[in-house]
């Protein structure tokens, strides 16, 4: 290796080592550890002409690789690090070649038990969290499990997949990251961590010549964003907005309160400005960067339209070992902005009221609404599933928002035929109408100017 280095592997295979021996074996190691989603993984290529491969070594699908990789005198005489890569359940073996022979073994960190992420469960999680959520999810399958954010309650949320799937988009709503990580569910506030310091700089000189790529979109970012919440069993609707701007994001999903719907928008905000900006290089094997770290570039000008110096977060880590070109390793980070917070969104709960001249209370299910409320606003002309004809109308998130969030053409239908504050929901199927839950099936408030009674409107 360049200066003196020297790279050591080690393997430990069902919690007996091998040792020495199967690192003298292993011709190419590649170590994949991402800060999000998807699994870390190993890869190993082995030499496999030996015997005891064929008599007794073979490892067997579902069994645990525990990788390490250790550099000898990297900074100078006697500096060593070492790098525990995790614990890897094995999902692919190949044998290839006569000779040589090559042995290839593919792991990931998930847990050996598949349902995890293979069992589809419909299970109602009522007056819990999404810690505690996490720590029952990880006790079915014997996993460690570590939280490193506000937690944050859950009154009613249905699961209907994987434990995997749903914790991880839970998590996602709420602007938490889920990795799974040696046998173990982790789970931090991404946002939080990119205030962090970063751990390491490098500068243009550190960067393996070439491998440098940086794209930026900034016309994709969000400038803020605007959630509505109707629940039909409370009979409010839940509105709140933060930021400005021509490009705003609509949320529309379950929430209890408006501190609990500014959270999940802020979230879903910076999850998608999140990768706007992107950075790719390499450098000579790194032992100290891991995902979820922050790093930061220099020698390549200042700011976003000067250069592109600055910190980024750390997304994915890709560590290559070959004995013919030895030890690298592959950062792909995301450029850090502002976040938004939920103390600087605005919103309020409006509580649905009973309709004029008719002593129907305002509901949102159809079966109640109809055809008693129907009657309520004949006089409006309009009908629960009736098809309406509209031109470039105006529709609004809720009842009483104040400008429109968009303006669609085309045939709609009337959700439940009610009028309120001169405003009907109006959905884009007629299957929808009446279906529950409401704020997933209705597509916004429309003036009844403009409905027409389900006539073309000029307007």
């Amino acid at each position: 290796m360049n200066n003196g280095r020297r790279v050591e592997l080690q393997v430990t295979y069902d919690n007996s080592p091998f040792g020495g021996a199967v690192g003298a074996d292993i011709e190419s190691l590649t170590y994949v550890d991402n800060a999000a989603d998807n699994s870390d993984s190993i890869d190993i290529t082995l030499d496999a002409h030996d015997e005891k491969w064929l008599n007794g070594w073979m490892p067997e699908k579902g069994a645990t690789l525990r990788p390490r990789i250790i550099g000898h005198d990297w900074n100078g005489p006697g500096d060593s690090h070492v790098m525990e890569c995790g614990l890897f359940v094995v999902d692919d073996i190949s044998l290839q070649g006569a000779s040589p022979m090559t042995l290839q073994i593919g792991g990931v960190s998930k847990p050996s038990d598949t349902n995890f992420s293979e069992l589809e469960r419909e299970v109602v999680w009522k007056n819990t969290s999404i810690k505690r959520i996490g720590e029952t999810i990880a006790a079915r399958y014997g996993l460690g499990f570590s939280y490193d954010a506000d937690d944050y309650d859950i009154e009613c949320d249905e699961q209907d997949g994987t434990d995997s799937s749903y914790y991880n988009q839970l998590c996602k709503n709420y602007g938490l990251t889920l990795k799974v990580y040696a046998m173990r569910l982790w789970v931090y506030d991404r946002e939080r961590y990119k205030s962090k310091r970063a751990v390491q700089d490098f500068d243009r000189t550190n960067i393996v010549p070439g491998s440098l790529s940086y794209n930026t979109t900034l016309s994709g970012t969000f400038t803020g964003g605007y959630f509505n919440y109707t629940d039909p069993d409370k009979d409010i609707d839940i509105v709140c907005s933060v930021g400005g701007g021509t490009h705003t994001k609509s949320v529309n999903r379950r929430a209890t309160s408006v501190y609990d719907a500014s959270v999940q928008l802020c979230a879903e905000i910076n999850n998608a400005n999140h990768g706007t900006i992107k950075l790719k290089f390499s450098v000579m094997g790194n032992f100290i960067v891991a995902a979820g770290n922050n790093v930061r570039l220099t020698g390549y000008g200042q700011g976003l339209t000067g250069g592109i110096n600055g910190k980024y977060f750390v997304d994915k880590v890709t560590h290559k070992y070959s004995k013919k070109s030895g030890f690298t390793t592959d950062f792909e980070c995301s450029g850090i902005r502002d976040p938004f917070h939920y103390w600087d969104v605005g919103g309020t709960i409006e509580y649905h009221q009973s309709e004029e001249g008719s002593t129907e209370n305002y509901d949102s299910t159809y079966a109640t609404t109809s055809p008693a409320a129907n009657a309520a606003s004949a006089a409006a002309g309009a009908t629960a599933g009736a098809a309406v004809q509209l031109t470039n109308a105006p529709f609004y998130y809720t009842s009483v928002a104040a400008s429109p969030s968009c303006y669609k053409s085309g045939t709609f239908y009337f959700y439940d035929g009610i009028l309120v504050n001169g405003r009907y929901r109006i959905t884009n199927t007629a299957a929808r109408c009446g279906k529950l839950p409401v704020g997933q099936n209705v597509t916004g408030w429309v003036p009844a100017s403009y409905c027409n009674g389900g006539g073309i409107t000029t307007n």
